[in-house]
């Protein structure tokens, strides 16, 4: 079953609000782009609910001073009343050195609460490719 074309813009914008707001770190924005109890996993942190949300933002934000996220990719699964997302990461790290570029990948598991799409699980880990 396909998501229509107004949820896949609406999850476009939970993903570009996502990424705007770990990269300025505003936590409280961040971690309302999970629901209550929405998890997050990544080789830089693990989270779950508002609370720990918050505090991991901020804790990004001083592992990865003007670090910023751009996503492309992305595919969508419509698997009863959850979306299955996945999509690349370019993570980007400026330094004095010049920029640092992790490659990696998202797989999400994102609901409508209340006429709004959240993530209810959002994992990021490097990319692999399928074995042929």
């Amino acid at each position: 079953m396909e998501i229509s074309v107004d949820d896949r813009l609406a999850i476009l914008d939970l993903i570009a609000r996502y990424n705007r707001t770990i990269d300025t770190n505003d936590g409280e924005c961040w971690a309302g782009t999970f629901t209550a109890d929405g998890v997050f996993n990544g080789p830089a942190g693990q989270a779950q609910g508002r609370a720990q949300l918050i505090a991991l933002c901020h804790e990004l934000a001083e592992q990865f001073p003007g670090g910023f996220h751009m996503t492309d990719n992305h595919l969508f699964e419509l698997a009863g009343d959850v979306v299955r997302h996945t999509c690349h990461l370019s993570f980007q790290i400026p330094g004095e050195d010049g920029t640092q570029i992790w490659l990696l990948g998202y797989d999400d598991e994102i609901v409508n609460e209340g006429g709004d799409w959240k993530f209810r699980v959002r994992n990021v880990g490097p990319l692999s490719t399928p074995a042929p």
